[in-house]
């Protein structure tokens, strides 16, 4: 396949034989780029109303909404003899799981990749075409209805032009990623983005989630557990976002209060639902406030003693002067989270032996043990002055 710009007119596939002969032909190929579009803001899950791909020089735009199928192209995204590029694809590949029940594979992030070559990360499409094929996108229809049919010129065009720097910059990146050893770490970090679009249940994730529960004892999370629980089914059945149908900071004040009472749940300024749909949360909170104290949740404490404060700053400098060194971005290798976590396995008894990110994988690859020797008091810091640049050097 080029590894330049497409200057061909996007081809719009429209017709459910054509769908299909391009499919064959992908598959043929062994790889694609693509793209999507969505309109997610007034419904539960996302609509794709439009998939963008590129392959072999050329340029496609199919509408999955002018009547058939579109699953044979999901089977693609799937298929693990084929390669997909993308740039930011969370969102995109995460339809296989959606429409087919399985793991997106052998998908190449242009997103992830430039953060292992120093690029940064997150970084847009826009940007990451200019530094890295010097070309400049057009950016003007971020806001486009596109469900709106027939698609208008500049809608085409805006589309076409998501795809068509996609496999230049890849190859760039790729002899990059390749000059530096990462490519395995590249492939790791893709692999492990594909399999976490997998839509989970993860109760202690979705409490996180919700602004102010931290301000939540127990009881009252055991019930904003069973709201948030009836919010979800109430959002799929009435297909609407979730948020939008209990805002989150209603969802913690019925779980404060505990009413089981109907008519007091109505009371409730911005509590907008039909009376079925109150009286189903109202039954939810009463099964809640029945549930035992043992099996009651209960949050991580979220502050920081001052001690491990310091450790999370101390460790994220060194990550941060180490990244600046070797070409790697501070984002896409460490979170504030997961140093709050590797200090606080060694400061909490009871938060020892918690598997961390940075510990694993590619990560703990990168890094050594020079996190370990550092949190264990076995290294030492000095900040070294070279030809006017300083350099954190640790030493074990």
């Amino acid at each position: 396949m080029t590894s330049q710009r497409s200057d061909s007119d996007p081809r719009l596939i429209d017709d459910e034989r054509e769908f299909l002969s391009l499919c064959d032909r992908l598959h043929t190929v062994g790889g694609f780029e693509f793209d999507t579009e969505f309109v997610g803001e007034d419904q539960f899950r996302p609509e794709v109303c439009l998939i963008q791909v590129a392959a072999e020089g050329e340029i496609f735009l199919i509408d999955p909404l002018v009547g058939f199928g579109v699953e044979a192209f999901w089977k693609l995204v799937a298929a693990p003899e084929i390669l997909k590029i993308v740039h930011a694809g969370p969102e995109d590949v995460a339809q296989t799981w959606h429409i087919l029940g399985v793991a997106p594979q052998n998908v190449f992030d242009l997103q992830i990749a430039a953060g292992f070559v120093g690029h940064g990360y997150p970084i847009s499409l826009s940007r990451l075409a200019r530094i890295a094929v010097n070309s400049k996108m057009h950016k003007a229809h971020t806001l486009s209805d596109w469900r709106q049919r027939p698609l208008h010129e500049d809608q085409i065009l805006y589309a076409a032009e998501d795809v068509a720097y996609l496999r230049g910059i890849h190859d760039k990146l790729r002899r990059k990623l390749e000059k530096l050893n990462r490519v395995e770490w590249l492939l790791e970090e893709c692999d492990a983005m594909c399999r976490a679009t997998e839509p989970t249940d993860d109760r202690e994730q979705r409490l996180k989630r919700l602004k102010g529960a931290g301000a939540l004892s127990p009881r009252d999370l055991a019930i904003a557990y069973a709201i948030l629980d009836e919010r979800e089914k109430l959002a799929t059945e009435y297909n609407r976002p979730v948020r939008t149908v209990i805002r989150d900071h209603i969802v913690v004040e019925l779980a404060r209060r505990g009413w089981t009472d109907s008519d007091k749940l109505r009371s409730v300024r911005g509590l907008n639902l039909a009376r079925a749909g109150i009286d189903r949360v109202a039954k939810a909170i009463e099964i809640a406030k029945k549930i035992p104290k043992e099996e009651w949740p209960e949050l991580p404490n979220k502050e920081d003693a001052p001690h491990e404060d310091i450790l999370i700053d101390v460790l994220a400098a060194v990550i941060k002067d180490f990244c600046i060194h070797n070409h790697m971005s501070y984002g896409l290798l460490s979170k504030k989270q997961w140093l709050r976590d590797f200090v606080r396995s060694h400061t909490r008894p009871d938060e020892a032996g918690r598997e961390n990110p940075l510990t694993t994988g590619w990560r703990a690859d990168c890094l050594g043990r020079l996190l370990e020797e550092m949190i264990e008091g076995r290294a030492s810091i000095k900040i070294q002055r070279n030809n006017g640049d300083h350099q954190i050097i640790v030493a074990t």
